[in-house]
């Protein structure tokens, strides 16, 4: 049998984190779970987290390219993207999209680091038919 996993945490780098900082706390609302100052802990929901890690400091550097997207899966992505629009993010697109194929509406803003983070609201269980 396959040992108990108790949640996750994804590391973004990033050349100081203060403006991811300001984003994830302010912007996002999440709550602040772990302050090393070169490392920051961010709960996103029960059993999930995001990690801040400034690159002077941790084991990896950023990158231009960004080949990670940071989902967040919601219950309402229409007033997820008010509530963004509101705390003035930029976000390309006028209303959130409905992907027909995966069963969800989403839509995607960038970090200060350049990650992209999409808010997402399925539409059925994980965007099954």
């Amino acid at each position: 049998m396959r040992p108990a996993i108790s949640g996750g945490l994804v590391f973004f780098y990033y050349y100081g984190i203060e403006d991811a900082t300001r984003f994830y706390r302010d912007i996002m609302g999440f709550e602040l779970k772990l302050d090393r100052k070169w490392v920051k802990i961010y709960r996103i929901s029960r059993d999930s987290h995001i990690g801040l890690v400034d690159a002077s400091r941790g084991s990896h550097k950023p990158s231009e390219e960004k080949p990670v997207r940071l989902q967040v899966m919601v219950d309402d992505a229409d007033a997820w993207f008010k509530y963004l629009k509101e705390k003035g993010v930029d976000i390309p697109r006028k209303e959130p999209k409905v992907g027909e194929t995966l069963k969800i509406k989403a839509f995607t803003v960038l970090d200060p680091g350049g990650y992209s983070v999409e808010l997402c609201e399925y539409m059925t269980p994980y965007g099954e038919s």
